[in-house]
């Protein structure tokens, strides 16, 4: 067994006397798929914006790529460390967040030339070769106005790939789209994980959960309900909770 590249261990985040996370645990290991699924208010998007620090953990530990960061560490030590660990997981969020005032291309490489501080000339070939992979070379100049929520989605895909991460985050990536657009966005990350990026993703989509990923998770009240194969957990579940739940979905 190859070592894990992420490991989180126990941990916490609260919103006041709310306790949205309670003391998960969860090692991810180099090419693997790994879907979380649950109701609304479960904590899947919280716990997904904690493995990159867009929100910051009450307690606990996070290791990216032999990264460790511990929540309770000073603040000047991880900055820096957040910085790092942030240019080895790329993020796509359910909305697209593309400058209005950039070209796809433009979005795209934005990120490379300020903060890896690429050449325009590397930048735009990383670009638009990215742009490729996703299928949208013929929108390279056009703004996210003149592109349809699917061609947004797949844009804000290339710009987090751009960066050349180690590992993919997606936060519910095709809950802003209109159904006929969800399965070009789906195409493309079945695709990232045809090739052996490491992802975990929050969806509804049981279809991606079932066909594309290794485990399963189904989160309710702020901790793991069950994880399981996706052949198991979704036809032989060992949890009242996860029956209650797949019942309702399926």
């Amino acid at each position: 067994m190859s070592e894990p590249i992420i490991k989180v261990r126990d941990l916490h985040k609260y919103f006041g006397p709310l306790h949205v996370i309670q003391g998960v645990d969860l090692d991810v290991s180099p090419g693997e798929v790994v879907v979380i699924i649950g109701p609304s208010g479960a904590g899947k998007s919280t716990f997904l914006r904690c493995l990159n620090f867009l929100e910051e953990p009450s307690a606990g530990t996070i290791e990216v790529d032999e990264l460790e960061i511990d929540a309770q560490e000073p603040l000047r030590r991880q900055r820096y460390h957040i910085r790092e660990l942030r240019k080895k997981a790329g993020m796509v969020f359910q909305q697209f967040n593309l400058f209005p005032h950039m070209t796809a291309l433009e979005n795209v490489m934005e990120a490379p030339l300020t903060v890896k501080r690429l050449s325009k000339r590397e930048a735009t070939e990383k670009g638009e070769e990215l742009l490729e992979w996703v299928g949208l070379s013929d929108k390279r100049d056009e703004y996210p106005s003149r592109l349809s929520g699917g061609q947004q989605q797949r844009v804000a895909i290339a710009r987090a790939l751009c960066m050349e991460p180690k590992i993919m985050l997606f936060d519910e990536p095709t809950s802003a789209l209109d159904p006929e657009l969800i399965a070009e966005v789906v195409e493309v990350m079945e695709r990232l994980a045809g090739e052996g990026m490491t992802m975990v993703v929050v969806t509804h989509e049981i279809h991606f959960a079932r066909d594309v990923s290794d485990r399963v998770i189904l989160m309710a009240d702020g901790g793991w309900a069950e994880i399981a194969p996706p052949e198991k957990l979704f036809t032989d579940p060992e949890e009242e909770r996860t029956r209650q739940f797949l019942a309702h979905i399926l």
